[in-house]
């Protein structure tokens, strides 16, 4: 039999060789994630001229959730992610600190900005989280095609084109003038009493074509209206599904991010548009906004405007989101009825 000494040696030492590996793995891969948490990047907010987003670049895992920290280190900047995040943690004053924790699910580019007029160089206000996949680390992001974009380039049209000239008609004498502005409340009354061409109750006609090319087209069927009625038709038409939800969630958009040159109303007043390269449109001005085409309208948005000092808007928000911006650009220049659709 064993003395007991060699018997207590051999125990420790099984415990040393099969025990010790099994209390660092279960440390390493169960205790340790519960007490360190998610990590924590934090990331410093200062005017563009100052430095910007410090770091401006961050690369996380697909899946992995992590905390942002913001901190603002001069003046108070709004923080917001995207595309297509819902994220909005609200002004950061200097001095203080809001955080969010979240993961991202798949591998992609995202965008964090600061959505408070802060400088004259507030559009630069932009960093970047890299989300990339832990099985392919080195594999960089398919490029993502915008068929609009593609579809206009195909087309020939130019939307970089001065305002009005991208208007794909042959005589634009012949085009209607407006003369009060349209209004969609009328035109949901006066639709149903006219005949109305099969394309324009097509959301991808309308989005691709003019307010007064729709005019037109309606007055080839109903030649016995008046222009001012079928103006009115057509502004029901372009909103129709125009709905309170969805055009809430745009405006509050619009409002942080485009209102400071092209107006809160969309009047072209902002507070920095005489300091823009190129006057803002108003988009409040109907004459103005039944000339252009929503397609126009969104791949401005999304690439942003040559020459104009307009940033671009689609690595912030989603092509949805991106229309539904488009929707809400078509009521301010035409008056609606609190809700259009049912």
């Amino acid at each position: 039999m064993q003395n007991r000494p060699e018997f207590i040696a051999r125990v420790l030492l099984t415990l040393i060789v099969v025990g010790l590996p099994s209390l660092v793995l279960g440390f390493q891969f169960v205790i340790r994630p519960r007490l360190d948490g998610p990590r924590t990047i934090d990331i410093s907010a200062s005017s563009p001229e100052n430095g910007g987003f410090q770091p401006a670049n961050i690369t996380v895992n697909a899946g992995e959730t992590v905390t942002l920290r913001f901190a603002s280190n001069d003046v108070t900047h709004g923080i917001a992610i995207g595309p297509g995040l819902g994220i909005d943690l609200g002004h950061v004053d200097p001095g203080h600190i809001k955080e969010v924790t979240l993961s991202f699910a798949d591998p992609g580019t995202y965008t964090f900005y600061c959505n408070t007029w802060c400088s004259l160089d507030h559009w630069r206000m932009r960093g970047v989280v890299e989300v990339r996949d832990p099985a392919n680390p080195s594999a960089i992001p398919a490029r993502q095609v915008d068929t609009v974009i593609e579809a206009l380039a195909a087309e020939g049209v130019d939307i970089d084109a001065p305002h009005g000239e991208s208007l794909p008609m042959n005589n634009m004498d012949a085009m209607p003038v407006l003369i009060e502005s349209p209004s969609a409340q009328r035109g949901r009354q006066i639709a149903p009493t006219l005949d109305i061409p099969p394309e324009l109750l097509e959301e991808s006609w309308r989005r691709s074509h003019t307010p007064l090319q729709g005019v037109v087209l309606l007055l080839t069927r109903n030649p016995q209206t008046s222009t001012s009625s079928l103006a009115d038709a057509v502004a029901y038409l372009w909103t129709i599904n125009n709905s309170a939800q969805t055009r809430a969630g745009a405006e509050l958009f619009y409002a942080k991010n485009c209102a400071a040159c092209h107006g809160q109303t969309g009047d072209g007043d902002g507070i920095v548009s005489t300091l823009t390269a190129e006057s803002p449109v108003a988009f409040s001005d109907s004459k103005y906004l039944f000339g252009r085409r929503g397609d126009v309208l969104y791949a401005k948005i999304r690439r942003g405007g040559m020459g104009t000092d307009m940033p671009n808007f689609g690595t912030l928000i989603t092509p949805e989101e991106t229309w539904a911006l488009v929707d809400y650009l078509w009521t301010l220049g035409i008056e609606i009825e609190e809700r259009t659709t049912e």
